[in-house]
């Protein structure tokens, strides 16, 4: 993964989204592309887990193929209970990751989002969208394989076509391309929850990273900072009134020597 790839912010999804769902593009396959790329930041995928062309990992002497399947998208209303891709109770989606590239002993993990509420960017409506348009290829009997993103029985989304479309709207917007890839989509998922105020344990659970290692791509934004002096602050002064606290001793230096103020 290049270290130069950028985080995408939700505000450049507007660009991306105009690009996707071009008339000159498969209307469907367009759709399927848009959503893909909706789940790929708030679950902050692989591009292994979710575009082709699907590889099998052999990395622990078993065969195993991460890209998620369509069978391991499950929406449900606000009680819990599935419920199908054209219900408009939805209120959450499960992504089932059966195994992923961090995953040595493929024990899995379930990564549940709620709705956003947000009329571009939601991944329940995302997830809607994928499972509408593959329910409806099945019914026209089509034949494709078993992944979210499958587009026939052997192809899915291409990671090449993602890539392009990620690095023409990076350009539109009049930023440099060669700093957006698929892997950007993963970092700005990771941004976003930082910015949130999402603990490191959320980020890197939700992100399926096996260390800290995510913390190099995660980026301070002015926002993020901009009350950080009065929060402390307040911190500071709670914990000196605090029964049976000691307070804090603010110094100053003085020819070379601290002294106490």
């Amino acid at each position: 993964m290049p270290q130069s790839s950028g985080p995408i912010a939700a505000s450049y999804y507007t660009n991306a989204a105009q690009d996707a769902r071009a008339p000159s593009k498969a209307k469907l396959e367009g759709e399927l592309l848009w959503g893909s790329i909706v789940l790929a930041f708030f679950f902050l995928d692989r591009s292994s887990e979710l575009w082709g062309p699907v590889a099998v990992d052999r990395s622990t002497g078993t065969e195993r193929a991460h890209c998620v399947k369509a069978d391991n998208v499950i929406l449900r209303d606000k009680n819990g209970a599935q419920v199908g891709p054209e219900d408009p109770n939805a209120a959450s989606v499960e992504f089932v990751f059966e195994s992923h590239k961090g995953d040595c002993d493929a024990q899995g993990v379930t990564v549940r989002h709620y709705r956003s509420h947000h009329p571009i960017l939601c991944p329940v409506t995302a997830s809607q969208r994928c499972l509408r348009i593959r329910a409806q290829w099945l019914y026209e009997g089509k034949d494709i394989g078993p992944y979210l993103t499958s587009t026939s029985r052997t192809r899915t989304v291409k990671k090449a076509r993602v890539g392009k479309l990620i690095k023409t709207a990076a350009a539109n917007m009049g930023l440099k391309p060669k700093d957006y890839s698929t892997h950007s989509l993963r970092i700005g998922g990771a941004c976003a929850l930082l910015a949130a105020g999402k603990s490191d344990l959320v980020i890197r659970l939700m992100g399926r990273w096996s260390s800290w290692c995510f913390t190099v791509y995660t980026k301070l934004r002015p926002g993020m900072i901009r009350d950080a002096a009065s929060c402390m602050i307040k911190a500071s002064t709670r914990e000196c009134h605090e029964p049976g606290s000691i307070p804090n001793l603010i110094t100053r230096h003085s020819r070379g020597e601290l002294q106490r103020v």
